[in-house]
């Protein structure tokens, strides 16, 4: 029995003889008088049975605590029993033969229940209950650490989420504001050249390229945007203005990028003259315009926005 794993309380060598000892108590009273029924024999018949009963219900409790006091309350019964067998002798309610048999039995499981309660009490890895106990609490970490491996993947993934959707807000946010500092600087440029003219005449400082357009403003000053280098804390590509004193000045906002800048210039103040690098056909007369095409990102992002748009000089 010691090498076998008890499965349930009928495995115990203890709960098999209190069980046997019930049994013979009740075959025993048979014979007591009929005025004793509710009296000594119903008495004995109740320490006997509650004997194994309280072993039963200890081996199903899962705390020390719990197991011991159900223990310690058969080992009671085991004195009780022993104590009514003594009176039934005494008021020869049995036979000689009968005393001397139960006695024995009586002897023996009490010895096994001190054994139990003592096993119980060291933890005894050699002891077959304390395997018991070992088994259960084996089986209670098991449920423990899966339901802890639930919960971690169950909040992992809920950070998870939540972390992207942070990610995902702040890149939101920060390409709504690159495209809001742009469409101001588009406009503030559309505004001064819709007023300008001399739009890359060969007399400016400045001339015109793909990336870079000078004129004169209403107010009689050369300006030019053009793509550079930025300085200080925005160390990235800028539009830059330029104004009647010699300086530049930053459009657009430190955390935006600017990848492209292109400008593409068109005039058709002429009517007789000739193609004018595509943009128009002999025999039209409109105003000068022009086109805007930039490429912009927020800073940190790998993302490009592209924006363009067209802005033709007022007649005066």
């Amino acid at each position: 029995m010691k090498n076998k794993q008890l499965k349930s309380f009928k495995d115990l060598s203890v709960w098999q003889k209190a069980s046997g000892l019930a049994t013979l108590i009740y075959k025993i009273t048979e014979d007591f008088p009929r005025s004793e029924l509710y009296g000594i024999t119903n008495q004995m018949r109740r320490a006997a049975v509650s004997i194994s009963s309280n072993i039963a219900e200890g081996f199903k409790r899962n705390h020390k605590g719990e197991k011991s006091q159900f223990y310690n309350i058969a080992y009671g019964s085991v004195a009780e029993l022993e104590s009514q067998l003594e009176v039934a002798r005494n008021l020869n309610f049995l036979s000689e033969e009968n005393y001397q048999n139960i006695t024995l039995l009586i002897t023996e499981v009490s010895k096994m229940m001190n054994g139990l309660i003592k096993s119980l009490n060291s933890r005894s890895p050699l002891n077959p209950q304390s395997s018991i106990l070992n088994s259960e609490r084996g089986f209670t970490i098991i449920e423990l650490l899966v339901a802890m491996g639930i919960f971690v993947i169950v909040i992992s993934i809920a950070i998870g989420g939540f972390v992207q959707a942070l990610r995902t807000e702040r890149q939101t946010t920060a390409l709504i504001n690159a495209n809001n500092n742009m469409s101001l600087v588009l406009e503030q440029m559309m505004r001064e050249i819709r007023t300008g003219y001399n739009f890359c005449a060969s007399g400016l400082s400045q001339p015109c390229d793909q990336s870079q357009f000078s004129f004169i403003n209403a107010n009689g000053q050369q300006v030019v945007y053009m793509l550079g280098s930025g300085s200080g804390d925005t160390p990235t590509s800028t539009i830059i203005y330029r104004g009647a004193d010699g300086n530049y000045q930053p459009l657009t906002a430190p955390d935006v990028n600017v990848d492209s800048l292109n400008f593409y210039y068109g005039s058709c103040t002429d009517p007789n003259s000739p193609d004018s690098g595509g943009y128009c056909s002999t025999g039209q007369n409109r105003p000068n315009f022009i086109t805007f095409s930039i490429g912009i990102s927020p800073k940190g992002l790998p993302i490009t926005i592209y924006l363009q748009t067209s802005v033709s000089s007022r007649i005066l």
